[in-house]
């Protein structure tokens, strides 16, 4: 079974009974003043500063997300840290985390927030999610920071967890840059989702990380429309975009190896509409560049990838492509996949449930030296059109519409971590 699929079962409970309402148009963060990206704070080389680096490689106009997920992963405490710009002010992200009242405006889905106070004064909430076949409950406590605030699980469900909001504003430029470090324990959940996680050596950090980065762009919504009644949502009906979108050129930056140490870096990247337009997850590869590239303008590679079965080579005009089949619960992945004119590393898939759907290859010499011995960076350039792929999956993007970015760049981290080891294997 495909771990990265699946997610949408992992994160229903998200979106169950959530009723979003339409973002404004034209959207707020399209409205971003620019700004040049923030300088990167002054760090001891043994110890760089992740959360400066993850902003410095923030896009200026605020179209795409980064995402930091550490890799090879510790079981039972993934963690994931994530960056965001938002037109909304520090001052209106701190006040949202810390009213507790907030909470089921940003996730809707929740069908008990009871408030309370612990013995030395902080915000308790005993929450529960309506889960098919169980449900999901525990608590959280709410720490205040000065530059935003701290939710930790201390019992229930995901428990012990963290989730610290850091907001500071655009340099050069209003709004902030909102982001979250997130570590929880996956493995202490409802029988459906550590049996769905197992699924994977990769299903703990993708769970978390497509949970975070809902949360942070939930979040971030909440504050620029705060006399919302409701949750404000992408409205726009998924769609590819014209273009492939986002390059992970910026990923090859060799002032991000700090950043490639940890595991996998990715870009979430956004349309006018806040739709998804793509995502492109990197990792470094011990495998000289010219043999990563032969190996993976092969689609035969692509049985790297968990639930591909059946690879059926098809010449094509510009390459090959191949017909796909799976054999997946769920889901229905299959498809035909035609090589893109003028890149032999691009393919859209032409037939099928997902017929639009995008999938590509960028890889890069980088210096071994400052890559702990790694000749490449490869990354992989998705755009799933996951809501394609079944019930399960639709249904829970139109109830959640954030879980389209969430659950792809999942899909994609856990697809690219697995091509790693099939390429590493064989070298």
């Amino acid at each position: 079974m495909r771990p990265g699929v699946l997610f949408g079962a992992l994160f229903l409970p998200l979106a169950a009974g959530a009723t979003p309402l339409p973002a404004p148009f034209p959207p707020s963060s399209n409205a971003l003043p620019k700004a040049a990206p923030a300088a990167a704070a002054p760090a001891s080389p043994a110890r760089p500063d992740v959360a400066a680096l993850l902003t410095a490689a923030l896009p200026a106009d605020g179209t795409a997300d980064v995402v930091l997920i550490d890799w090879p992963a510790t079981p039972g405490t993934p963690h994931v840290r994530a960056v965001t710009a938002t037109a909304a002010t520090p001052a209106a992200i701190r006040s949202v985390l810390m009213d507790a009242g907030n909470y089921r405006k940003i996730v809707p889905a929740l069908l008990r927030a009871d408030v309370s106070r612990t013995a030395g004064g902080l915000q308790s909430v005993a929450w529960e999610v309506e889960v098919p076949l169980f449900n999901l409950t525990g608590t959280l406590v709410i720490h205040e920071r000065p530059d935003g605030a701290e939710v930790d699980l201390i019992d229930g469900d995901f428990s012990p967890g963290k989730l610290i909001f850091t907001a500071k504003p655009r340099t050069n430029g209003g709004g902030s840059t909102l982001l979250v470090d997130a570590q929880l324990n996956i493995q202490n959940a409802g029988w459906l989702i550590r049996r769905l996680v197992k699924l994977s050596p990769a299903g703990e950090p993708a769970a978390l990380v497509a949970a975070s980065y809902v949360t942070l762009r939930a979040v971030a919504l909440r504050a620029e429309n705060t006399g919302s009644p409701g949750a404000r949502r992408p409205a726009a009906t998924p769609a590819p975009p014209p273009a492939w979108s986002p390059s992970a050129r910026v990923l090859a930056d060799e002032k991000l190896a700090a950043l490639r140490g940890h595991g996998a870096v990715a870009l979430v990247a956004r349309t006018w509409s806040q739709r998804l337009a793509g995502v492109a997850v990197a990792t470094t590869l011990g495998v000289p560049t010219p043999n990563a590239l032969g190996r993976l303008r092969d689609p035969e590679s692509w049985h790297a990838f968990p639930g591909w079965n059946s690879i059926e080579l098809r010449p094509g005009p510009n390459g090959l492509g191949a017909k796909v089949e799976d054999s997946l619960p769920f889901v229905d992945l299959e498809a035909t996949w035609m090589a893109e004119p003028g890149n032999p590393l691009r393919w859209t898939a032409t037939d099928g449930v997902i017929t639009g759907a995008r999938l590509g290859w960028e890889v890069y010499p980088i210096d071994p030296r400052a890559n702990a011995g790694a000749p490449t960076l490869m990354a992989l350039m998705m755009y799933p059109r996951l809501e394609t792929t079944g019930r399960l999956a639709r249904k829970a993007i139109a109830s959640e519409p954030l879980l389209e970015h969430g659950l792809a760049v999942a899909v994609a981290f856990a697809d690219v971590t697995a091509m790693k080891t099939a390429l590493e294997g064989t070298h």
